[in-house]
């Protein structure tokens, strides 16, 4: 981990690098929940127990659904809980094989379990227009907040905290301070600013070839962080 200025990139941004590279029909999704799966194992090696993965209805719930296939394994146990009723279907079935358990979203709301690790899934850079979070993704968070304020629950934030805009880092009182956030791609610029660095902690940033892509256009800012920079890798 070392502290460095880095170029940080609008949602629009790194949308438009990943492009290309999807179209040749590079894995993007399970590339990162690859690398997004060796850092959960990594802190079940210190911090043993239950995970709970919260996700929401797009690609950013797959890919946290894809690293619970491959973490599962390592872990106490895996429960999910389903933000919305739609969910990307493949990683979910592939979460279900591996041993993770689907719960009620009430369950979590009435306290009926404590977890080592929350898995932050709900939202990704496609919910930019306003990121805020509604309805029982809102309560589940409200719920989790004071075991994660307390230390109790540690938080691994996938892409970005949700709740958090990718691009100005504007965020209100319900999002999940993470312990580390697991970027793909590119820093989102919303991650260094506003509310970015209270709630983002440790960045790790998944490389995923997008440098030459990137290169061709202005990042929205840049700023000192402390990141550290893992290769994509092949599903396990």
């Amino acid at each position: 981990m070392s502290t460095a200025r880095v170029a940080a990139y609008s949602a629009a941004a790194v949308r438009a690098a990943e492009a290309p590279l999807l179209a040749e029909g590079r894995p993007l999704m399970r590339e990162a929940a690859s690398a997004l799966a060796s850092v959960v194992r990594a802190e079940l090696r210190t911090r043993p127990g239950r995970v709970l993965v919260l996700v929401g209805s797009g690609d950013n719930g797959g890919d946290a659904l894809f690293a619970a296939a491959e973490f599962a394994a390592v872990a106490d146990g895996v429960d999910v809980v389903l933000t919305r009723d739609r969910v990307h279907r493949e990683s979910l079935a592939a979460a279900r094989a591996a041993g993770a358990v689907i719960r009620p979203a009430s369950d979590i709301c009435e306290g009926a379990a404590d977890y080592a690790l929350v898995l932050d899934g709900i939202l990704g850079i496609g919910a930019s227009a306003d990121p805020r979070l509604r309805g029982t993704a809102r309560a589940v968070v409200e719920a989790l907040l004071p075991a994660v304020t307390s230390g109790r629950t540690r938080v691994i934030a996938v892409d970005l905290p949700s709740g958090l805009h990718p691009d100005t880092g504007d965020a209100d009182a319900s999002v999940l301070p993470a312990h580390t956030t697991v970027t793909f791609g590119a820093v989102k610029a919303g991650l260094v600013r506003g509310h970015g660095p209270r709630l983002a902690g440790r960045i790790r940033l998944v490389d995923l070839g997008l440098q030459p892509h990137l290169q061709r256009v202005q990042p929205a800012t840049t700023a000192p962080v402390d990141i550290q920079t893992i290769p994509a890798t092949q599903p396990a």
